[in-house]
């Protein structure tokens, strides 16, 4: 017999949604570091050309 997995969102454990969210949010605070990173070197690459134009 086949189980009916209308109700099993009901049956979860609390914790496994916490892992889920938790790994939700450390790939997201990944992404932003990635991205501060890249707009950290962009700004020191438009800086050193700007003092090597001068």
């Amino acid at each position: 017999m086949s189980k009916d997995y209308r109700y099993q969102r009901e049956e979860w454990d609390p914790v496994e949604e916490d892992l889920g969210e938790k790994k939700m949010k450390s790939r997201r605070e990944h992404e932003i570091k990635a991205k501060q990173r890249r707009d950290m070197q962009r700004r020191e690459k438009q800086r050193r050309l700007q003092q090597e134009s001068f």
